[in-house]
Protein backbone atom coordinates (compact mmCIF):
# COMPACT_ATOMS: atom_id res chain seq x y z
CA UNK A 1 0.00 0.00 0.00
CA UNK A 2 2.82 2.38 0.88
CA UNK A 3 4.48 1.78 -2.54
CA UNK A 4 1.19 2.60 -4.27
CA UNK A 5 0.94 5.87 -2.35
CA UNK A 6 4.56 6.76 -3.20
CA UNK A 7 3.98 6.03 -6.91
CA UNK A 8 0.76 8.05 -6.88
CA UNK A 9 2.51 11.00 -5.21
CA UNK A 10 5.36 10.79 -7.71
CA UNK A 11 2.87 10.77 -10.60
CA UNK A 12 1.03 13.76 -9.12
CA UNK A 13 4.33 15.56 -8.63
CA UNK A 14 5.35 15.02 -12.28
CA UNK A 15 2.04 15.33 -14.14
CA UNK A 16 0.06 18.03 -12.34
CA UNK A 17 2.56 20.89 -12.57
CA UNK A 18 2.83 20.25 -16.30
CA UNK A 19 -0.96 20.17 -16.73
CA UNK A 20 -1.50 23.27 -14.63
CA UNK A 21 0.91 25.19 -16.87
CA UNK A 22 -0.80 24.13 -20.08
CA UNK A 23 -2.39 27.15 -21.70
CA UNK A 24 -4.36 28.00 -24.77
CA UNK A 25 -4.24 31.31 -26.63
CA UNK A 26 -7.56 32.29 -28.19
CA UNK A 27 -8.35 35.31 -30.36
CA UNK A 28 -11.85 36.74 -30.15
CA UNK A 29 -13.40 39.43 -32.38
CA UNK A 30 -16.18 41.51 -30.82
CA UNK A 31 -18.21 44.11 -32.71
CA UNK A 32 -18.95 47.28 -30.72
CA UNK A 33 -22.23 49.16 -31.07
CA UNK A 34 -22.13 52.73 -32.38
CA UNK A 35 -21.71 55.52 -29.86
CA UNK A 36 -23.97 58.57 -29.93
CA UNK A 37 -22.14 61.49 -28.34
CA UNK A 38 -23.03 65.17 -28.21
CA UNK A 39 -21.22 68.13 -26.67
CA UNK A 40 -23.77 69.18 -24.07
CA UNK A 41 -21.70 71.01 -21.44
CA UNK A 42 -20.63 74.63 -21.96
CA UNK A 43 -17.33 75.28 -20.18
CA UNK A 44 -16.38 78.64 -21.70
CA UNK A 45 -17.93 81.36 -23.88
CA UNK A 46 -21.43 82.09 -25.18
CA UNK A 47 -22.32 78.61 -26.48
CA UNK A 48 -21.98 79.42 -30.20
CA UNK A 49 -18.81 78.20 -31.98
CA UNK A 50 -19.58 80.37 -35.06
CA UNK A 51 -18.13 77.85 -37.52
CA UNK A 52 -14.61 78.53 -36.23
CA UNK A 53 -12.23 76.10 -34.55
CA UNK A 54 -11.72 72.38 -34.22
CA UNK A 55 -13.25 69.36 -32.53
CA UNK A 56 -12.09 65.93 -31.39
CA UNK A 57 -13.49 62.80 -29.78
CA UNK A 58 -11.32 60.31 -27.87
CA UNK A 59 -12.34 56.83 -26.74
CA UNK A 60 -10.81 54.22 -24.44
CA UNK A 61 -11.83 50.62 -23.95
CA UNK A 62 -11.28 48.52 -20.84
CA UNK A 63 -12.32 45.02 -19.93
CA UNK A 64 -13.80 44.04 -16.57
CA UNK A 65 -14.45 40.29 -16.33
CA UNK A 66 -16.93 39.68 -19.18
CA UNK A 67 -17.86 43.36 -19.71
CA UNK A 68 -16.26 45.81 -22.14
CA UNK A 69 -16.41 49.43 -20.96
CA UNK A 70 -16.24 52.15 -23.63
CA UNK A 71 -15.55 55.69 -22.40
CA UNK A 72 -15.38 58.73 -24.62
CA UNK A 73 -15.11 62.47 -24.52
CA UNK A 74 -15.74 65.12 -27.15
CA UNK A 75 -14.60 68.74 -27.26
CA UNK A 76 -15.41 71.61 -29.60
CA UNK A 77 -13.23 74.71 -29.31
CA UNK A 78 -13.74 78.05 -31.00
CA UNK A 79 -10.53 79.75 -32.22
CA UNK A 80 -11.84 83.33 -32.18
CA UNK A 81 -14.43 85.61 -30.57
CA UNK A 82 -14.96 84.42 -26.98
CA UNK A 83 -13.20 81.02 -27.44
CA UNK A 84 -16.34 79.01 -26.70
CA UNK A 85 -15.61 75.48 -25.47
CA UNK A 86 -18.29 72.79 -25.38
CA UNK A 87 -17.65 69.24 -24.15
CA UNK A 88 -19.51 65.96 -23.86
CA UNK A 89 -18.93 62.51 -22.38
CA UNK A 90 -19.95 58.97 -23.21
CA UNK A 91 -19.87 55.65 -21.35
CA UNK A 92 -21.30 52.28 -22.32
CA UNK A 93 -20.97 48.81 -20.78
CA UNK A 94 -21.21 45.86 -23.17
CA UNK A 95 -21.58 42.32 -21.89
CA UNK A 96 -19.69 39.80 -24.00
CA UNK A 97 -21.44 36.44 -23.76
CA UNK A 98 -18.37 34.55 -25.04
CA UNK A 99 -16.33 35.78 -22.04
CA UNK A 100 -18.77 34.63 -19.36
CA UNK A 101 -17.36 31.10 -19.31
CA UNK A 102 -13.72 32.22 -19.23
CA UNK A 103 -13.19 31.86 -15.51
CA UNK A 104 -9.56 30.80 -15.80
CA UNK A 105 -8.53 33.21 -18.56
CA UNK A 106 -6.59 36.42 -18.70
CA UNK A 107 -7.95 38.83 -21.32
CA UNK A 108 -5.92 41.40 -23.22
CA UNK A 109 -7.28 44.02 -25.62
CA UNK A 110 -5.24 44.30 -28.82
CA UNK A 111 -6.30 47.93 -29.37
CA UNK A 112 -7.83 49.97 -26.56
CA UNK A 113 -7.86 53.59 -27.76
CA UNK A 114 -9.11 55.56 -30.72
CA UNK A 115 -9.97 59.07 -31.84
CA UNK A 116 -11.56 61.14 -34.55
CA UNK A 117 -11.10 64.86 -35.15
CA UNK A 118 -11.60 67.61 -37.66
CA UNK A 119 -12.23 71.27 -38.32
CA UNK A 120 -15.47 73.02 -37.60
CA UNK A 121 -17.00 73.40 -41.06
CA UNK A 122 -19.87 75.67 -40.03
CA UNK A 123 -23.60 74.97 -40.07
CA UNK A 124 -23.55 72.64 -43.07
CA UNK A 125 -25.14 69.52 -41.59
CA UNK A 126 -23.55 66.20 -40.74
CA UNK A 127 -20.30 65.05 -42.39
CA UNK A 128 -18.24 61.85 -42.34
CA UNK A 129 -14.78 61.87 -40.75
CA UNK A 130 -12.23 59.01 -40.68
CA UNK A 131 -11.04 57.77 -37.32
CA UNK A 132 -7.91 56.12 -35.93
CA UNK A 133 -7.41 53.08 -33.72
CA UNK A 134 -10.72 51.83 -32.32
CA UNK A 135 -12.67 54.52 -34.17
CA UNK A 136 -13.62 53.53 -37.71
CA UNK A 137 -15.41 56.78 -38.62
CA UNK A 138 -17.88 59.35 -37.34
CA UNK A 139 -20.90 61.24 -38.70
CA UNK A 140 -20.64 64.62 -36.96
CA UNK A 141 -22.43 67.98 -36.99
CA UNK A 142 -19.86 70.65 -36.08
CA UNK A 143 -22.05 73.76 -35.90
CA UNK A 144 -25.65 74.96 -35.97
CA UNK A 145 -27.23 78.38 -36.37
CA UNK A 146 -27.15 79.90 -32.89
CA UNK A 147 -26.37 78.15 -29.63
CA UNK A 148 -24.62 74.81 -30.20
CA UNK A 149 -24.74 73.28 -26.71
CA UNK A 150 -26.28 69.81 -26.94
CA UNK A 151 -26.72 70.04 -30.72
CA UNK A 152 -23.21 69.36 -32.05
CA UNK A 153 -21.78 65.85 -32.14
CA UNK A 154 -23.15 62.70 -33.69
CA UNK A 155 -22.55 58.98 -34.23
CA UNK A 156 -19.17 57.27 -33.86
CA UNK A 157 -18.61 53.83 -35.42
CA UNK A 158 -15.99 51.47 -34.06
CA UNK A 159 -13.80 48.84 -35.66
CA UNK A 160 -14.32 45.30 -34.27
CA UNK A 161 -12.33 44.75 -31.09
CA UNK A 162 -9.75 41.97 -30.88
CA UNK A 163 -9.37 40.27 -27.51
CA UNK A 164 -6.58 37.79 -26.76
CA UNK A 165 -7.47 35.18 -24.18
CA UNK A 166 -4.82 33.24 -22.32
CA UNK A 167 -6.69 30.30 -20.81
CA UNK A 168 -5.45 27.54 -18.54
CA UNK A 169 -6.51 24.14 -19.82
CA UNK A 170 -6.18 22.40 -16.48
CA UNK A 171 -6.54 24.00 -13.11
CA UNK A 172 -6.19 22.52 -9.61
Amino acid sequence: MQKLIQRTLLLIHIVLPTASRAQSNIALQVPLPDAVIYADQLTKGDGDVYGLGDWSANFTLTIDSHVLVVRGSMIFTEKANDHTTIVGNFEQRIEVEALKNCRFCAAELVENTGFVQGPNVGARGYRWYSGKGLVKNAYIMTDTFGTDVGLIGGVVRFAPVSIRLFCALAML
